[in-house]
């Protein structure tokens, strides 16, 4: 009992050092840029903290945890790889981050307080935009994108404040018509459609309940990985029909440049398709080596063996999402805008920058909050909870965020 006091206690340190590093990210333009090349260093001694501090990892690897062992094998292919092709290695930074983040998350336990204060931090985080726009500091793309995946977890505070006070959900009004005008404005493509899958997917999880529309859910499931993928192969060949549009709102067209990136990493892929492309290239088609495309980047950067196994983790993960997206108001919330930050990555990387999971960790132990280790659920409070499929009704309770 003493050892997990203790634990819950030191969980402090890797939150805190995820809260200032992205506080001093969005805040501080000066911070974001010296960072910048450090960030996914930073990301990573914060979640493997929180892995040891939450993850009884001998004990499931006794106990043969697929998602685990499957993970390690993933890092371990694609660190050797690295060092046959002679690729830089800060790159395995990135999908360790990204696959550490979504094993860890339904084992970690925070305390309420814990929970809260991180709940606190992220509203501040975006009423601070909210009040100064601050796109032009940073780059207009990224700004509006930070925009968009502050107010999701901005959301779940918000949406606890308005089931306390009913007057208070004007705020919540008021967020998304100030978000939508912002990325509006510096023409945030990949912001628009992340807000655009957010709404689509509360409406779709309100109505459709996961936990009983369960083919439905695996389907979408296994698109947020393999759909990315088929995204890929269907832009590059629409763009060889000669077809172009301007996009309506937009001052790009539909084909500007992403066919081009796809097409030259996808060659040079075919001569090591087993062991990927590695990073630290000078394309010829861009600027920077930078896919645009989070699934994209894991098979093109590590190979098809690399990525076979993420893809396993990744859909094993959301699949275990399923029973508790929807199960209250919060859940229901993160869950979506889950969804909608791995459709957004069909056309960017947002999904596996460093700068950003923060904003992914929450949104995960938002739903995962009810899930223990053995992915069981725990009991509910009657005042938090309502069936998809049906309007929520009005709250009667104290509409308490709970551990």
């Amino acid at each position: 009992m003493k050892n997990t006091a203790l634990k819950e206690k030191l969980n402090w340190i890797p939150l805190f050092i995820m809260m200032i590093f992205f506080g001093g990210t969005w805040i501080f333009p000066k911070f974001y840029h010296v960072t910048e090349r450090y960030n996914s260093l930073i990301i990573f001694v914060a979640l493997a903290l929180l892995f040891f501090l939450n993850v009884d990892w001998t004990g499931r690897l006794k106990k043969k945890d697929a998602v685990l062992i499957t993970m390690t094998a993933a890092l371990v292919i694609a660190v050797i790889n690295l060092f046959i092709i002679g690729s830089n290695k800060g790159c395995i930074l990135i999908i360790t981050d990204f696959l550490l983040l979504l094993y860890i998350a339904p084992h970690v336990k925070l305390t309420d307080l814990q929970y809260k204060v991180m709940a606190f931090f992220f509203l501040c985080m975006y009423g601070v935009w909210f009040v100064h726009d601050m796109e032009f500091s940073y780059n207009t793309n990224t700004g509006a994108t930070y925009t968009v995946f502050s107010l999701f977890a901005a959301l779940i505070l918000l949406r606890y404040l308005s089931l306390k006070k009913e007057i208070l959900g004007y705020f919540t009004v008021l967020a998304l018509l100030r978000t939508g005008t912002l990325v509006m404005w510096h023409l945030a493509r990949g912001a628009f459609s992340a807000l655009f899958f957010f709404m689509c997917f509360y409406m779709l999880f309100l109505i459709f309940d996961p936990a009983k529309h369960k083919k439905l859910y695996a389907f979408l499931s296994a698109f947020a990985v393999f759909g990315s993928l088929l995204f890929v192969w269907a832009y590059v060949a629409l763009s060889r029909t000669g077809y172009n549009a301007k996009m309506p709102f937009f001052y790009k067209n539909v084909f500007s440049g992403r066919e081009d990136i796809w097409t030259e990493v996808w060659n040079m892929l075919r001569q090591q398709p087993l062991l990927g492309i590695g990073s630290g290239f000078s394309l010829e088609s861009f600027f920077e080596y930078n896919m645009h495309n989070a699934m994209y980047d894991i098979l093109i950067v590590h190979g098809f063996i690399v990525f076979a196994l993420s893809a396993f983790v990744i859909i094993s993960r959301l699949l275990l999402l399923r029973d508790n997206i929807g199960k209250d108001h919060y859940s229901l919330i993160a869950g979506s805008a889950v969804f909608a930050i791995f459709f957004e990555s069909f056309i960017d990387m947002d999904l596996m920058w460093a700068d950003y999971t923060p904003v992914l960790f929450f949104l995960l132990i938002t739903v995962f909050r009810k899930v223990s280790d053995d992915g069981s659920l725990n009991s509910l409070k009657e005042e938090d909870t309502f069936a998809p499929g049906t309007a929520a009704p009005a709250v009667s309770g104290t509409g308490e965020l709970n551990e």
